[in-house]
């Protein structure tokens, strides 16, 4: 009886479940031509139950119990929502929507639909971004958007990226893009505190016409971040995503010597006697270290992120909290960030609307030392011997201890212990961001619209270097009598902006559609900073200021930059057919004298959508667009701000105090300003299965801000002025294409490519070089690449006497080297001719895959790391790689390294310049959701699991090493990324697990 009731009830359940399950059908149709749509998408909202239209645009789906909508899309066509209600058959028309060009972009202080661009914009969604357990979003945008170089400074936890849009514009001022967050400018530093769960989609403004608008501030291109907001008349949506990975070291492409290779290596310099080594020899079974485990690890990664977003008919919400934790892959190494954030709307009537921003960040940064530093543990991977241990050692191999029973740290041949230093020895640095916009927005007529915002960002810094007292490097350069060192450094800046506009929408005859719009804004930038230096601390446990025995330095500052602008723009659109658009804006700034406070910046282009002529209805293009635009930008950013004017410092002496000048004035010194000029083709093809774009750029920058020399009868060497031009030009190509569409297998193809060349134009100097001061291995000449290589030219191995070989600067071949025979490298320069990426998307039923390249080609990067571990001897008493060994030994050998010697000097030379092209498989991404029927069950709304890798391969067939060099540290910035590779912190490979959970 019980088994009959349980056959009853289980029979029972599924009548119920297949009659609350209903069965839809219903054919999709072009509007506009009435032809039925093949492969078109239909999706039950809120579930992963879809399908796809026939061959006839049929489509038959089985909606689940208490879902009442259908979503229907086709790629160019506006995707549409329709309530089931108590029909069965449900038919549809789409209409035409090339490329989803009805969405709205916001660029510049307008909102623009996609199809009525006459500009160069990309578009990288938020999904893009947060596939990658990549803490900064500067990075997670390599190879998003073509024209877009980015590369990372390093491998660090937290690190930023070098961010380039169309070359590099500026020698001396700042080339980084303008850093725009809801209407509200950041610096980088801000933008990576930034979530990037929180980011709807980044739009990167790269020709005149999209950044004129800035003015003096966009001549790098303008980076827009617009945040998630939630959805009107939606009920409250809760997304939870977690991700777990562990990273590790890439590969650098050496292998250095163990202890007994190293021992002939000195042996061969005469560096060490036989006895010596012998004796050493016999105990290597517990001297041998491998510093590379012992200074690197497993590299962990955290991140969870909770949101929840919703609206009303009336109002919308989206509120967040994250968290992203990175244990590095040194000992030492980490990176924290927490974040929340709360946006909102409000319709207050119909026509008054009101809105903000707000996001609070707080990160964390346990930071080492970086390029050639003997606390940058990466030197000691290349420095320190292989016969070497960590810690001293008795004649038995055992560790000695100090009286406390601590391990007595092996100072090494260097004199110094890494790890040691890395535990007393630590640098922190925490930073807090507050950044928010308020907004109201009145319909003052029925075309006529007011906006008002007011945008902050306040950051605190604070950053902490301590040499505990009793520490190694204490005892070097600190006061026995107060020993301990302690630098206490920070900032509290605050940037606010406030624009006003006034929009107006007119029609004339029909279909001549314009839009005008006038606007005023004030930015204002203050920073206050400070340092205390303070040295004999009671112990390593007390180590604030008011513990030193002795303040011995500190100071205070402010500074303060302020910007003052009108602007206008009108846009016109007749038919969507022919479009045009133009912009002025006016800028003062308080960072130049009278004579130049005031900058005018200026922009115009148009557009001709072809396809939607009707002689070229046959032609067989869904979409082909002509765009040409042209005008000017401004660069100030990164210069001291009174450069303009002469300045005073004080001195003191004998208890009495004195001015004396420490800047020379120079009233003409003005904005950096270029002129860039775009043309492009956007089209797209067999239903836009295969769309694209394809711009040419030339982007000139004039009056170029440098060091200008002077006659020493002045007083002074140089003063910044306005001295030079520069050029970059280059092609941009987008493709994408659907290679297959069905119902259970979807596979998308897609790639970018950008060429790059840059010159040197004129630098108003009588045409002489200038040479890198910072490196002394580049320069700038006329008619060659911003920092061209400046390097002696090595001629190989001498075959009678191993001696090393060089040119001498007229060609000839010579054993003698002279800094006076460097010479220009023609065309080898840090930055790349080309670079790009491609990839696939696979979805097969409830997989999805994505798989992601990055390259990068045509530019050279002198490899330091390789100088030091192929030294010929002149740094015998260091680790080598194995590569050393194979040195000149006999007259007549041939491809062979220079003859080895303690008194050799690795001179500078092409030597170890290295063609820096790579390609990189930089993400993997597969993921799985679970089906429909299973997660409602579980009262979700949807559960995707994922695995994903990180630059798991690199093909770089020149280069030893990582090649992607950025060589950004607070010790060494270089204005060109990639210059030199100087023992940085490399770049990470690695896996990571991870789920999304919609409520």
């Amino acid at each position: 009886m019980k088994r009959l009731l349980l056959v009853f009830l289980l029979v029972g359940t599924a009548m119920g479940t297949a009659l609350a399950q209903r069965n839809i059908s219903g054919t999709i149709y072009d509007q506009e031509t009435g032809e039925a749509l093949i492969g078109a998408t239909v999706l039950v909202q809120g579930t992963t139950v879809g399908t796809v239209s026939d061959l006839n645009g049929q489509y038959n789906i089985i909606v689940p119990a208490g879902r009442e909508i259908l979503e229907f899309s086709y790629t160019g066509y506006a995707p549409q929502e329709v309530e089931i209600g108590a029909s069965s058959v449900v038919d549809i028309n789409l209409s035409a929507d090339i490329a989803q060009l009805s969405e709205v972009l916001v660029v510049g202080y307008n909102s623009v639909k996609r199809s009525d661009l006459t500009s160069s914009v990309s578009v990288v969604e938020g999904d893009q971004l947060t596939a990658q357990p990549i803490g900064g979003i500067d990075n997670l945008l390599q190879g998003t958007s073509t024209g877009l170089q980015v590369v990372g400074q390093n491998g660090r936890p937290g690190g930023a990226a070098f961010i380039r849009i169309r070359g590099v514009g500026s020698v001396n001022a700042s080339n980084e893009p303008l850093f725009i967050i809801d209407g509200v400018q950041v610096t980088q530093a801000d933008y990576n505190a930034l979530n990037p769960n929180d980011v709807s989609k980044v739009t990167v403004l790269k020709d005149a016409a999209s950044t004129a608008i800035y003015g003096s501030r966009a001549s790098n291109g303008v980076i827009l971040i617009s945040t998630k907001k939630g959805r009107r008349d939606r009920k409250p949506q809760i997304t939870y995503n977690f991700q777990y990975g562990e990273k590790q070291q890439t590969d650098d492409g050496m292998t250095l010597m163990n202890g007994n290779q190293k021992l002939d290596y000195e042996l061969a310099l005469g560096i060490r006697t036989e006895e010596e080594a012998q004796a050493i020899r016999d105990d290597l079974g517990f001297l041998e270290t491998d510093w590379e485990d012992v200074l690197t690890r497993k590299g962990l990664v955290r991140t969870h992120d909770l949101s929840i977003s919703g609206g009303s008919d009336r109002a919308n919400y989206h509120f967040s909290l994250g968290t992203y934790s990175e244990r590095g892959i040194t000992v030492g190494s980490s990176f924290e960030r927490l974040t929340g954030r709360f946006n909102m709307d409000f319709d207050v009537t119909d026509w008054l609307k009101v809105g903000n921003t707000f996001s609070l960040s707080r990160t964390d940064d346990n930071e080492l030392r970086d390029v050639y530093n003997v606390q940058n543990p990466f030197v000691a991977i290349y420095t320190y011997n292989p016969y070497e241990p960590e810690f001293v050692l008795d004649e038995n191999g055992n560790t000695v201890l100090d009286e406390n029973g601590n391990p007595v740290y092996n100072r090494t041949q260097q004199g110094f212990s890494i790890t040691e230093a890395l535990l007393n020895n630590p640098e922190n640095k925490k930073q807090a961001n507050a950044i928010g916009s308020v907004y109201v927005q009145a319909s003052i007529l029925p075309k006529l619209t007011f906006k008002s915002q007011v945008g902050g960002n306040y950051q605190i810094y604070r950053r902490e270097a301590y040499i505990k007292p009793g520490s190694i490097l204490d005892g070097y350069i600190g006061d026995p009598n107060a020993p301990g060192i302690k630098t206490d450094n920070g900032s509290d800046r605050f940037l606010y902006n406030w624009f006003n506009t006034l929009s107006y929408d007119f029609t004339l005859g029909g279909q001549h559609q314009f839009n005008a719009l006038i606007g005023t804004e004030y930015y204002e930038r203050d920073l206050q900073s400070y340092q205390i230096n303070g040295k004999g601390f009671p112990s390593a446990n007390f180590s604030t200021q008011d513990n030193a025995a002795e303040i011995t330095g500190g100071n205070t500052a402010r500074n303060q930059w302020a910007l003052w602008s009108q602007f206008g723009e009108v846009r016109y659109n007749f038919a969507s057919r022919y479009l045009a658009s133009f912009s002025l804006r006016r800028d003062g700034s308080s960072r130049f004298g009278s004579q130049n406070k005031f900058g005018v910046f200026y922009a115009g282009s148009v557009a001709w959508n072809v396809a939607s002529e009707d002689f070229f209805a046959d032609a067989g293009f869904d979409q082909l667009k002509l765009r040409l635009s042209a005008g000017t930008s401004g660069n100030e950013p990164g210069i001291n701000n009174l450069y303009w004017q002469g300045n005073y410092d004080f001195i003191s002496y004998n208890d009495l105090t004195a001015s004396r000048p420490n800047q020379l004035s120079n009233q003409t010194l003005k904005w950096e300003e270029n002129f860039n000029y775009s043309v492009g083709i956007d089209f797209g093809v067999f239903n836009n299965r295969l769309s694209g774009s394809i711009d040419y750029y030339n982007r000139r920058t004039s009056d170029l801000l440098f060091p200008e020399p002077l006659s020493r009868t002045t007083g002074w060497t140089s003063r910044l002025a306005n001295i030079g031009e520069m050029l970059n030009s280059g092609l941009e190509v987008e493709v994408v294409g659907e290679v297959i569409r069905s119902q259970d297998f979807n596979v998308a193809l897609f790639a970018n490519f950008t060429t790059n060349k840059n010159e040197i134009i004129n630098l108003k100097n009588g045409g002489e070089d200038i040479i890198d001061v910072n490196s002394g291995i580049t320069l700038l000449r006329e008619g060659l690449p911003v920092n061209n290589f400046y390097l002696n030219r090595y001629a190989g191995v001498d075959p009678i006497n191993g001696d090393a070989l060089y040119l001498d600067a007229e060609g000839n071949v010579t054993n003698v080297y002279s800094a006076d025979d460097a010479v220009a490298l023609d065309g080898k320069a840090p930055q790349p001719k080309y670079f790009g990426s491609f990839g696939t998307n696979i979805n097969v039923k409830g997989f999805d895959l994505t798989v992601n390249f990055y390259y990068a080609a045509g530019h050279y990067t002198y490899n330091f790391n390789e100088n030091a571990v192929l030294s010929d001897g002149a740094r015998g008493r260091s680790q080598h790689d194995v590569r050393a060994l194979d040195y000149w030994k006999a007259p007549g050998d041939v491809n062979v390294l220079p003859r080895p010697s303690i008194n050799n000097n690795v001179d500078v030379s092409d030597r170890f310049l290295q063609k820096a092209d790579y390609i990189r498989l930089r993400n993997v991404n597969l993921g799985y959701s679970l089906p429909a029927r299973l997660v409602e069950n579980l009262h979700f709304q949807q559960i995707r699991l994922f695995v994903q890798g990180t630059n798991l391969l690199t093909f770089a067939p020149h280069y030893t090493g990582d090649p992607e060099v950025g060589v950004g540290s607070v010790e060494n910035t270089y204005v060109i990324p990639g210059e030199i590779s100087f023992f940085n912190y490399p770049q990470t490979m690695g896996w990571t697990l991870g789920a999304n959970v919609v409520f």
